[in-house]
């Protein structure tokens, strides 16, 4: 699906998206299950190829802390997180929005742009994500 477009600049905008809307993917990742630290940063790495430093991620936690949208608890010696109802109200708001902004973006582009015949074609391919492999080699 990709063939066209550089893997560099795919990476670079997947990592783009998931720093401006970390805190829906945290959300989403304690709501599958309370997780420490180095496992939410090893679940983004494995699901987006995106290395997050601890300083990326833990000021990130601790506000979500304050605000009552996860909880921390220290088990065998490391800190655990867990997503607490306000938490799953907001992440699912907030991905009704995020899907919704995406939606008016791609719109928006494809209405205003101009692209080649090749890219448009690629585009209308159904190809499932877990098939791409636009990870491979960055």
């Amino acid at each position: 699906m990709f063939s066209s477009l550089n893997v560099v600049y795919v990476n670079r905008i997947i990592e783009r998206h998931l720093k401006a809307f970390l805190d829906i993917v945290v959300l989403a990742i304690l709501n599958g299950g309370a997780m420490h630290g180095y496992k939410i940063i090893a679940s983004i790495h494995r699901e987006f190829g995106v290395l997050l430093s601890p300083g990326s991620l833990y000021p990130l936690l601790h506000c979500l802390e304050n605000e009552k949208m996860i909880k921390s608890n220290l088990e065998r010696g490391k800190v655990v997180y867990r997503v607490t109802p306000a938490g799953t109200e907001k992440f699912e708001k907030a991905f009704v929005a995020y899907n919704f902004s995406i939606q008016k973006m791609s719109h928006f582009v494809k209405t205003h742009g101009e692209f080649s015949p090749q890219l448009i074609q690629e585009a209308k391919e159904d190809t499932p994500i877990n098939q791409m492999t636009i990870f491979a080699g960055s």
